[in-house]
């Protein structure tokens, strides 16, 4: 009888495994998929993942073994993925659908057309929602750039465009561009522009960008001050990071320098971090030391880890004692939002290498007695405490 339940239970957990697979991935390459979707009339679904990716991994636990999604999926499409850690296939497949991270999903007609994408990790629902719409013509990229291009001026059509682009991470300042021309470079105040701007916009340098800056105020009344700060900031965060990404730090610093005019506190902040990392990178010391002193209090004055890194940078490479005096604040802030040994240290380093002994001891012994809670060497601190 025991072995009868095990013979059962092995069964079923064999018929488990095996539906688990979920959506039918074909061996086949994408060409060949092309001509299989010409003969049964089917688009091709195509997976791009990387073995590596957490949300791809996911997306293949969790969502396609789901039975709705994978029955909808093999129903309408002819499936396959591709894994871009294979250097030859992601040069094929990149720069083509312009992926930019995973997983990306592409839905194609048998020309090889891209009809939909759509990007990132999803709910089954939201899941099968997305294939769904990829497969209703009206909501289809080809037809919704035929109807845009039609009539660039017109907000509907521009709107649903950039929609179905934004949802696979398409380029979309190029149909901005175009929108803001033919309305004869200028646009109302209203929520379908503001929308428009806000899922599209993000070249600092272009005029429709320039145009919106210069009414901000305007476009706040259609949508708020928050949204169009937020955008403000995304547009330079954008930009910036693409620039230190790159390793370019000539176009870094010119879109710094636009940023700084937006007059927003969050992007001068993040423009002190940008800076901070950059001179940190590129070993630009005086530069770090100087910008450390202006803004570390007005930027991250609350970020301990932040006040520390820059506390020991400034130990290591300030050249002056009110440089050693201003790291030392900064390394006794540090001290106070998170008690602990190092920071202590730095600041006990610090006001040693200023010249003040009694700070020097007091925070040597803060770092003895932080230490000691957490059985650590406290040699160093020690030292400094036998020298003054």
């Amino acid at each position: 009888m025991q072995r009868i339940i095990t013979f059962f239970a092995a069964l079923i957990i064999s018929f488990t495994a095996l539906n688990a697979q979920g959506i039918d991935f074909q061996p086949m390459s994408l060409e060949d998929a092309l001509i299989s979707s010409a003969k049964s009339q089917k688009p091709v679904f195509f997976m791009a993942y990387q073995s590596t990716c957490g949300h791809c991994e996911k997306m293949m636990k969790e969502v396609f073994p789901d039975t709705a999604v994978s029955n909808f999926y093999n129903a309408n499409f002819i499936c396959l993925k591709v894994d871009m850690l294979d250097q030859n296939e992601a040069k094929k497949y990149i720069r083509r659908f312009y992926i930019s991270s995973f997983p990306t999903f592409v839905i194609l007609n048998a020309q090889g057309e891209v009809l939909s994408q759509y990007v990132g990790e999803f709910k089954a629902q939201e899941f099968l929602n997305q294939g769904q719409i990829a497969l209703k013509p009206e909501q289809q990229l080809p037809p919704l750039r035929a109807a845009f291009e039609a009539n660039p001026a017109d907000s509907i059509a521009c709107y649903k465009y950039l929609l179905a682009l934004s949802r696979g991470r398409l380029s979309t300042q190029p149909i901005a561009n175009t929108y803001f021309r033919a309305n004869g470079n200028t646009l109302a105040f209203t929520t379908n522009n503001w929308k428009i701007i806000s899922m599209s916009v993000s070249d600092i340098e272009s005029p429709i960008f320039k145009y919106t800056l210069a009414n901000r105020d305007s476009f706040a009344l259609a949508s708020s001050v928050k949204k169009v700060d937020r955008k403000l900031y995304l547009a330079a965060a954008y930009n910036m990071q693409t620039d230190i990404s790159l390793g370019d730090t000539s176009a870094y610093f010119h879109h710094r320098d636009i940023a700084k005019t937006f007059a927003l506190h969050t992007i001068d902040s993040l423009i002190f971090v940008n800076d901070i990392n950059t001179y940190e990178k590129y070993k630009l010391w005086d530069r770090y030391v100087s910008t450390a002193r202006t803004g570390a209090e007005n930027f991250v004055w609350d970020d301990a880890n932040m006040l520390r890194r820059i506390a020991d940078n400034m130990l290591q490479y300030g050249n002056e004692k009110s440089a050693y005096i201003k790291g030392a604040n900064f390394a006794v802030r540090s001290a106070e939002l998170k008690p602990d040994y190092f920071s202590n240290l730095s600041a006990a380093k610090l006001f040693q290498k200023a010249g003040y002994s009694e700070q020097a001891k007091k925070y040597a012994q803060a770092a003895v007695d932080e230490g000691n809670k957490k059985n650590m060497n406290v040699s160093e601190a020690t030292m400094i405490l036998s020298q003054n």
